[in-house]
C-alpha cells in the first residue's frame, strides 16, 4: 500500500508539472480590470517593444507563432522544429472574413490564415478574438490568436497639431478635435470640432484599424475641416508611434496627426 502512494504522488507531481509547462507555453492574453485594460506581464511587453504585432499558439499538438508584420513570421511546431520567413502581403479571403498569409519556404510552404471570429481556447478556457490556422509540412494547426496592442492608446487625445502645423482653438468654439481609443470595447470616439463620431476599432500590433464612421450632423463653420479630418482615418489603417503623454498616427505617406493626451 505504501509503495502504491508514493506511486501515485510521483504521478499526480508529474501531471501538475505537465500542466504547468503547458500553461507557460500558452498564448498570453490582455487581460481587462473594472476600468479597462490591464498592463501586459513582463514578456508579453517585452514581445510588443521587439516588434511582435501578433501571437497565438494551440495544443494537441503544441504549437506557437508570433508575427512582426514588418519583418517575419515565426512558427514553431511540437518536435522544436521552426520556420522563420518574411511576411508576404496579406491575401483577403473573399467567402469568409478571414486573411491568409503564404509563403515558400525552400520546396514546402507555410500557411496562416486569421479568421475574424473568435476562438475558446482549450487551455485556459478564455475567448480570444482570433482563429488561427496554420498548414506548415502538410501539417495543419488550429488554435487561437490576438493581437498584441499598446495599453497606453487606452485614453482621451486631443489633437494638438497636424504636421508642424498648431491647431488654433480660437479656429474650435465647441472644442478641440480629439479622439478617445477604448480598447476594452474596440471602440473610437471622436469629436472633430463640430460633431461627435464613433466607428469600431482593432489595435493591430503597431497599427490601428479604424471603421466607418456615424454621428450627429450638426452644420458649423468648419465642416471642411471635419470631413477632411475623417476622411484619414474612415476605413484606414493607420501606423502609429506612441510616446509619454504624445501619440502620433501616420495618416498619409507625409502626413501626421499629432496629440497629446488629456489628464
Amino acid at each position: 500500500m505504501k509503495n502504491i502512494i508514493i506511486a501515485l504522488l510521483v504521478l499526480f507531481e508529474f501531471i501538475a508539472c505537465s500542466q504547468q509547462q503547458r500553461v507557460s507555453n500558452h498564448t498570453p492574453v490582455l487581460e481587462y480590470g473594472e476600468k479597462g485594460p490591464a498592463k501586459y506581464s513582463d514578456q508579453l511587453m517585452n514581445k510588443l517593444e521587439n516588434g511582435i504585432d501578433f501571437i497565438a499558439s494551440g495544443a494537441e499538438p503544441f504549437w506557437s507563432l508570433e508575427i512582426d508584420f514588418d519583418k517575419s513570421i515565426y512558427f514553431k511546431g511540437v518536435h522544436g522544429d521552426s520556420i522563420q520567413t518574411a511576411v508576404p502581403d496579406p491575401v483577403r479571403l473573399q467567402d469568409v472574413a478571414a486573411s491568409s498569409y503564404r509563403i515558400k519556404t525552400g520546396s514546402e510552404f507555410l500557411t496562416v490564415i486569421i479568421y475574424d471570429q473568435p476562438c475558446i481556447d482549450n487551455l485556459s478556457g478564455k475567448e480570444l478574438p482570433k482563429t488561427v490556422e496554420v498548414t506548415a509540412s502538410d501539417k495543419q494547426y488550429k488554435g487561437c490568436g490576438s493581437y498584441l496592442s499598446d495599453y497606453r492608446l487606452n485614453d482621451i487625445w486631443v489633437l494638438e497639431s497636424i504636421n508642424e502645423e498648431k491647431i488654433i482653438p480660437a479656429n474650435f468654439s465647441k472644442g478641440m478635435p480629439r479622439i478617445e481609443l477604448n480598447l476594452t470595447q474596440n471602440q473610437v470616439f471622436a469629436f472633430a470640432g463640430c460633431n461627435e463620431f464613433s466607428a469600431s476599432m482593432e489595435v493591430q500590433g503597431k497599427k490601428i484599424h479604424f471603421g466607418r464612421f456615424s454621428g450627429t450632423l450638426t452644420a458649423c463653420p468648419n465642416m471642411n475641416f471635419e470631413s477632411g479630418y475623417l476622411s484619414h482615418l474612415a476605413n484606414k489603417t493607420i501606423p502609429f508611434r506612441i510616446e509619454p503623454g504624445k501619440l502620433y498616427l501616420q495618416v498619409g505617406q507625409d502626413s501626421t496627426f499629432n496629440y497629446k493626451k488629456v489628464d
